[in-house]
């Protein structure tokens, strides 16, 4: 009996083993969400309580009282437990994965305990105290298990008091008067910190998503989340419209279908948006269109900021690019103001990237990918949101523009720049033939790079907040104040790549 319980035991670790790396982890990546922090909190001290039972089954058989302190620590984790649903069903809307297999946890957990109450019915008689037993490997593995959901534990608990501790999300473009905003791509990295820091600012926002309530709760009710641009109105009061939205470029490998879908992901939310667009009896002043530095090929040793830049012939993240620009770009026969900001590696501590990078470098596993001398374009997120906001207040700001910091590097500095900042070592090598073979024509993006400047940004004496990696390594999630001066336009109009006033 004892060993079936300790069976049933281990089913339940490499569940919730499931659980937390699919999806607390992978899909929600909940260490990296200030909205998470009393649900990481929950999950640090059933982790520590868990720990500390496995244990106890894995070494030792405690009678009399002792037995009753077992069974009040396994009361306390199914509060926490009940505690925890309530939270996530308040902050955040469960794939359904995830509630199938909460719902598999709780009947295996039943089933455990029922089984051990069976298994220790007799030793509720017995005197007050604790005997040892080994159920051999299976006690060393439960050890293990309570070794490593300790970490866990402790990780959780540390993301919770960081998340905790950071501010409310700045306020932008808090002294601009209210503007309806439109955004695609609101729930992904960057498109949650526009979303809060506009509503912060007092500004009203609708959110284009493919999952409209999962956006509402996200956002908590304070955004209007729409799934179809069939539900915006021809008289719709919109002032921005910012497209984001796009299908994550690294995932599965680049097959022909997932070229296509990667493809049909901006095109089609883009030319959703245009048509609305076009019908709209009160068209808005601003487009914002996402792109990448990707757009200018592998290879390219330079990147001029060129309006209408043609494809690199089999690059296809230089081919996705171009396409998604165009696609945008039609809208400008409609006396709209287009921007595009094709950006760089975005860094901060709340999402895409940085955050892998970061665990990876914390474990002593930073590596330089290749010869490391590719080039590594960045560029931080504070300086992003810096940028919309310059533009949404500047009307000679349009076209393209190099997202990207100044104090661009390779792979390799960028490497050691981030062990170093965590106090970790980065001699590890990982050779290119391995990840082209693993990873097929995605690999490009780890092992080639474009070097670009944002030679417009330069030339129009925009103030990063964070020019150089340093800073932007060191940079938390404070809120930093817009200085409007800091983007000079001369007479109200930018400088296009050539240096000429572009006046359009």
């Amino acid at each position: 009996m004892e060993r079936l319980f300790i069976a049933l035991l281990l089913l339940q670790i490499v569940l919730g083993a499931i659980d937390t790396i699919a999806h607390h982890e992978l899909m929600e990546k909940l260490a990296n969400r200030r909205s998470a922090a009393l649900e990481l909190k929950l999950h640090s001290a059933r982790g520590f309580v868990y720990g500390f039972l496995f244990l106890v089954f894995a070494w030792i058989q405690p009678q009399g009282a002792w037995l009753a302190a077992v069974w009040a620590l396994v009361s306390i984790e199914v509060g926490i437990t009940l505690w925890d649903f309530v939270v996530e069903d308040a902050t955040r809307l469960l794939p359904n994965t995830e509630r199938v297999l909460h719902t598999i946890l709780a009947v295996n957990g039943g089933a455990m305990f029922a089984v051990y109450a069976l298994a220790t019915r007799q030793d509720w008689s017995a005197p007050s105290a604790l005997q040892t037993h080994s159920f051999g490997w299976m006690s060393w593995a439960l050890t293990a298990a309570a070794i490593g959901i300790a970490i866990s534990a402790m990780r959780d608990g540390l993301a919770a008091r960081a998340n905790a501790a950071e501010p409310e999300p700045r306020a932008l473009l808090r002294d601009h008067p209210q503007q309806d905003f439109l955004i695609s791509g609101g729930t992904g990295f960057i498109g949650t910190a526009l979303v809060e820091g506009l509503l912060a600012g007092g500004h009203r926002v609708t959110v284009l998503s493919r999952d409209p309530r999962r956006a509402a709760l996200r956002f908590g009710g304070r955004a209007r989340c729409i799934a179809d641009t069939a539900e915006l109105r021809d008289d719709e009061a919109v002032d921005v419209v910012i497209n984001l939205a796009g299908a994550p470029v690294v995932g599965p490998r680049w097959s022909p279908a997932r070229k296509r879908a990667l493809l049909a992901s901006r095109i089609g939310t883009t030319d959703a948006l245009r048509a609305w667009c076009e019908r709209s009896r009160r068209k808005p002043a601003l487009w914002l269109q996402a792109s990448a530095v990707g757009l200018y090929g592998a290879h390219a040793r330079s990147a001029p900021e060129l309006r209408d830049p043609q494809p690199v012939r089999g690059d296809f993240p230089s081919e996705l690019c171009v396409a998604w620009e165009r696609a945008a770009a039609k809208v400008s026969a409609q006396g709209v103001r287009v921007v595009t900001m094709r950006l760089g590696l975005v860094l901060h501590r709340s999402g895409g990237l940085l955050p892998m990078l970061s665990l990876s470098a914390a474990l002593g596993a930073a590596a330089r990918l290749g010869d490391g001398r590719q080039w590594f374009a960045w560029v931080h997120l504070d300086d992003v949101l810096r940028f919309v906001e310059q533009a949404v207040e500047h009307v000679g700001i349009r076209g393209p523009y190099n997202l990207v910091a100044p104090g661009g590097c390779t792979q390799a500095q960028f490497t050691q720049a981030l062990a170093h900042s965590l106090h970790r070592p980065a001699f590890l090598r990982v050779p290119a033939a391995p990840l082209r073979l693993a990873l097929g024509e995605m690999a490009t993006m780890l092992l080639d790079g474009p070097v670009v400047a944002p030679q417009r940004l330069l030339d129009q004496r925009f103030s990063f907040l964070h020019p150089g990696l340093d800073s932007a390594l060191r940079s938390g999630n404070a809120g930093l104040d817009i200085d409007p001066r800091s983007f000079h336009t001369g007479e109200g109009h930018p400088k296009d790549q050539h240096g000429t006033v572009a006046t359009h």
